[in-house]
Formats: structure tokens, C-alpha cells, sequence
């Protein structure tokens, strides 16, 4: 069924076609469906590559998988990763929230685009985390942060540093039962320009019913489904609506 709805999807749910606001109008044309070659995506597939070439087991999710295994069942595709980047390129946040690091691809998707934006990694995973650390030791921002711990127990000091958050991140990784505690706490920290990104909407049902409903939130104005990723807007001016389309 998911696979006749990502094929309906690109044969019809593409170029904008049908889309009356100027803003999702816009998002779709010059963000989602675009196709220019930026810098950081050669830069960032570096990365990606020293983490697919990395055979060292670590412990994820009380399991022991190699690197490349666990970046390949449960990090950012190329594809998505890219999409990120444009998407933050285009938007400017100046502070990003990142729950869930994706060995570190993550935050160098959403901070890449200039290098005095503020970005705080959220990661439970011990190994995870060092793998993450490491990347972002090597970037020239020295206001990428990595924490280590169970989400519930980080998201108070990290909003605190942040004050305002511009853009949150939960990962595909993330698990469902941490999507609301993250949702919930961040709403009062949003701002009309704030958004949410949601990897994995449709990894699992449980997954797909919370996009569900943190669509039909009440500070929620526009959503937009990618089938695979789900973006969150909170502008009032917006016409409240659900928007599908997908990446290529």
C-alpha cells in the first residue's frame, strides 16, 4: 500500500501543481524539488563516507551492530540529508535543535548553511554520541553542542540555552514514545518563523498516527507530508492545510 502512495505521490503530487499558497508554493519549487548541486553536499558525502567505510561494532539500542550497518537502518539517506540542508538554507534558523544526531550527519546537514548558527545535538546513545562529537570537533562553528543522555533529561537545559528555538529536529531513530515529550516541551519556545522537521512519519503505525495529530495541533497552521519526512509550520497568517508531496 505505502509503495502505491510513494508512486501516486511522484506521478502526481509534484511541480507545485494544485498548491494555492505562495509560501508551500514556493517550498516545493525552490526547496524540495530542487535540483542545483550545492557545496555541502560533496563535503557532507565525505563524512558519510568515512561512517559507511567504519566496520567498528558499537551498542545501539541495547544491540551490537558495526557503524555502517547502523548509519544504513537508521540515519539520514543522501537524499534526505540534502534536503535538509536546502531546507535550512532557505528558512535561516538561527537556532536548531537537533534530537537524534545520525552519527553526526544530522547537525551538519542543518547547520552547514552558515557558520555562526547555533545547533544542540541531542543523542541517547553513548556511541553514538562520540562518533557525533568527532565530526563536529572538526567543523568551524564552534557552536555546534552535543549532549549526552535520555532526552526527557536534556531538553530542559538545552531549550534554556536556547531561549528561542528556530528549527527542531527529531530523527527517524528517535523513539515514538520521545516525539511528544520533545513536541511538548518546545511549543512554548516556537516563534511564527519556528518549524518542525520529522524524519520517519511512516517507519512505523504509531509513528504516523503522532504526525497525525501533532498536525492537527492548534499552533499548527501548515504541514507539509513528504510520505518519509514531516515539516510543521506555525506562521498564523498561513491557511491551516495539509500539503502532500514527496523528495526525488
Amino acid at each position: 500500500m505505502l509503495s502505491i502512495i510513494r508512486t501516486y505521490r511522484k506521478l502526481f503530487c509534484r511541480k507545485g501543481f494544485g498548491v494555492h499558497s505562495p509560501f508551500v508554493f514556493e517550498l516545493i519549487t525552490r526547496v524540495i524539488e530542487e535540483t542545483c548541486e550545492y557545496y555541502a553536499y560533496y563535503d557532507i558525502s565525505l563524512v558519510r563516507l568515512q561512517i559507511l567505510q567504519n566496520e567498528r561494532i558499537i551498542k545501539y539500542r541495547k544491540k551490537r551492530i558495526s557503524v555502517k550497518k547502523a548509519l544504513r537502518q537508521y540515519g539520514l539517506s543522501a537524499k534526505e540529508g540534502n534536503f535538509l540542508f536546502r531546507l535550512t538554507n532557505y528558512l535561516k534558523p538561527r537556532t536548531i535543535l537537533s534530537v537524534g544526531s545520525s552519527m553526526g550527519l544530522a547537525p551538519l546537514y542543518l547547520s552547514r548553511y552558515d557558520s555562526k548558527v547555533r545547533c544542540i545535538t541531542l543523542e541517547c546513545e553513548q556511541d553514538l554520541a562520540e562518533i557525533t562529537g568527532q565530526f563536529l570537533r572538526k567543523e568551524k562553528n564552534p557552536a555546534l553542542e552535543i549532549k549526552t543522555g535520555a532526552y526527557e533529561k536534556l531538553l530542559p537545559d538545552s531549550i534554556g540555552k536556547l531561549q528561542h528555538i528556530d528549527c527542531v529536529f527529531i530523527g527517524k531513530d528517535v523513539s515514538v514514545c520521545d516525539w511528544d515529550t520533545v513536541f511538548e516541551q518546545c511549543l512554548p519556545f516556537v516563534s511564527e518563523t519556528s518549524f518542525f522537521v520529522l524524519a520517519g512519519i511512516r517507519s512505523s503505525t504509531e509513528k504516523q498516527q503522532y504526525w497525525m495529530q501533532f498536525r492537527q495541533h492548534v499552533s499548527i497552521t501548515v504541514a507539509v507530508d513528504l510520505f518519509d519526512i514531516g515539516l510543521l509550520f506555525f506562521h498564523p497568517k498561513l491557511r491551516k492545510r495539509v500539503y502532500k508531496t514527496i523528495l526525488v
